[in-house]
């Protein structure tokens, strides 16, 4: 398999991630969805849809991993491979990809909670909805990429957040991973993270969801050896429809951290399926799920704004349900301008040296 067609298969996967999120988002902002998210079901429908392999289809914290474990691979990859850390230049490469286009949507997201935030006052969906827009949020900390007050403001940003901080070390994790032996590089990292996991906040949860970036860079360093293991015993993938929504399927029996690994596990797995298979490589080099693909970041980074908004103005004159079961069309198109106008627009080609120029008017 050549490098171009792995990474048109990880676009696809993407693109199908920011769709899971986006219908988790919208089953999660119903009542009944939102109930069903802490095992209190109004019907035996909600039960299934919730703790059966059906869960796959609006697992949101699940697809988070998915773009995890994306990274973790595609930053560690080059690195593996024998490309020097130039630490600066790649800080920022990250700040102009992933800080300014994230910056520009919370800044967007303040000014419209500002405009629109007394209108959400009549609008009664779950409790996950009705808190956002509640109040205007301390924006100073979210701009220092700080997990503080997003609840109010967009609650998928957490992930944007935790992004950029895990991914600060992913170089030298490849590094690492392509001088010593793979078993000594992770007994090292999972050591180090489990003392920072220790501490409370961003830097706490940044040190957990580090361990996915770190499964793939392992997978960047030895996908011949998996496929080969997969290749004799593709019966393994049938495990995957439980392991990645495991959390739902055992129930609060176990914790959620310690259920996301079992995730971990499921989503390689059917990682390396879609590679093995000419079938699923041509689903995930379709048009629609390269297109999404390319729209991915755009629309998780926009959708929660976008749905908000559009439920705030349209369930004044519609019921706030059937307001957001169509907001989906308005949030798709307006991730979709925003890959066009603000992140391959305003936003490309800036680094920090002219965004330093801008800022000082010269």
């Amino acid at each position: 398999m050549n490098k171009n067609k792995r990474i048109e298969i990880f676009d696809g996967m993407r693109g199908l991630a920011a769709i899971v999120v986006l219908i988790f988002h919208i089953i999660n902002w119903t009542p009944a969805g939102y109930a069903a998210g802490k095992f209190e079901f109004i019907n035996e429908g909600w039960r299934w849809f919730t703790t059966s392999p059906l869960k796959i289809l609006w697992a949101g914290n699940e697809a988070v991993v998915v773009f995890y474990l994306i990274a973790g691979f595609v930053i560690a990859k080059p690195y593996i491979e024998g490309r020097d850390v130039r630490f600066g230049s790649f800080v920022e490469k990250r700040f102009t990809r992933l800080v300014l286009p994230y910056w520009a949507i919370l800044l967007v997201t303040f000014g419209l909670i500002v405009l629109f935030g007394h209108l959400k006052d009549s609008i009664s969906l779950s409790g996950s909805f009705n808190v956002k827009w509640s109040e205007v949020p301390e924006v100073g900390p979210q701009l220092l990429m700080m997990e503080h007050d997003l609840d109010t403001s967009a609650g998928a940003f957490w992930s944007i957040i935790l992004e950029w901080w895990v991914a600060l070390v992913i170089p030298f994790v490849g590094v690492a991973l392509r001088k010593f032996p793979t078993g000594d590089v992770v007994a090292v990292s999972l050591a180090v993270s489990w003392v920072f996991m220790n501490f409370a906040g961003t830097l706490g949860r940044a040190a957990f969801y580090f361990l996915f970036f770190l499964v793939g860079a392992v997978l960047a360093k030895h996908l011949d050896q998996v496929r080969t293991f997969y290749r004799d015993r593709k019966w393994v993938l049938a495990s995957a429809l439980i392991l990645v929504p495991f959390q739902w399927i055992v129930g609060d029996s176990i914790d959620r951290r310690t259920a996301l690994l079992f995730t971990a596990a499921g989503l390689v797995l059917v990682t390396v399926a879609i590679i093995e298979s000419p079938f699923w490589t041509r689903v995930f080099k379709s048009p629609l799920l390269l297109f999404l693909g390319r729209i991915s970041f755009s629309l998780y980074l926009t959708h929660t704004t976008s749905i908000v908004l559009f439920v705030t103005l349209a369930g004044q004159v519609m019921e706030p349900l059937t307001a957001l079961l169509v907001s989906p069309v308005f949030a798709i198109g307006m991730a979709v301008l925003w890959y066009r106008y603000v992140e391959n627009g305003v936003l490309a080609g800036v680094t920090l040296p002219r965004l330093g120029q801008r800022v000082m008017g010269k």
